[in-house]
């Protein structure tokens, strides 16, 4: 059997046992050996990134990310075009995501050829980490109360990648952060900076 059909075999029991968990869509991408899942909860958007070697069925990582609908709404007014996974992604698990030595430990468990265990593995590791991480985070609300104002500002960009900046400042402004204007003040003075430094590059993304 060839590695990609031994992917699809692994991806196919995997996703049977998201469908248990509330996940319903599913997309498949051979050339970057990897399977990415998505539930839909209120205004936001669960979505797991799974990933295999590419010379075996080993578990190279699982990712949990949130997207906000209503964040990427507004976004899109500023970048158009919002294919790119960073930029879509609102969210990322931080603290409890990618952990090299979780998954080593899921992949002992191919040395049985157990492939029942190594399903349970994937599946016990998502509920431990990324489902935690979704719990957490319910709604936007959550994330400006347990992020945006508990975090101190210089980590903010470890947790919102892609357009860090513009999505922190629409996550204050629909939630009605006291910190709004104080914040998106600083950022419009160092933005200036930058355009004064070199307007070519940065004129465009400042306005």
């Amino acid at each position: 059997m060839s590695i990609l059909n031994q992917h699809k075999k692994i991806f196919s029991l995997v996703q049977v046992e998201l469908e248990k968990l509330g996940f319903t869509e599913f997309v498949y991408e051979p050339h970057f050996y990897s399977l990415d899942a998505t539930k839909k909860f209120g205004d936001l958007t669960y979505n797991l990134t799974f990933q295999l070697l590419s010379k075996s069925i080993s578990l190279g990582y699982v990712y949990g990310f949130i997207l906000v609908n209503p964040v990427n709404k507004i976004l899109k007014q500023f970048i158009p075009d919002l294919s790119d996974n960073n930029e879509l992604i609102t969210l990322k698990n931080h603290i409890n995501g990618g952990k090299q030595e979780d998954f080593k430990k899921i992949n002992e468990h191919l040395k049985t050829r157990n492939t029942g265990d190594y399903i349970t593995a994937i599946i016990e590791h998502i509920k431990k980490i990324d489902f935690s991480f979704f719990n957490k985070y319910p709604t936007l609300e959550t994330i400006n109360q347990e992020i945006i104002n508990k975090v101190p500002e210089e980590d903010y960009f470890e947790w919102f990648p892609g357009a860090s900046l513009n999505k922190i400042i629409i996550i204050m402004k629909l939630c009605n952060n006291p910190k709004y204007e104080s914040y998106k003040s600083k950022n419009i003075k160092i933005g200036l900076q930058f355009v004064k430094q070199n307007p070519q590059m940065w004129k465009i993304k400042y306005e």
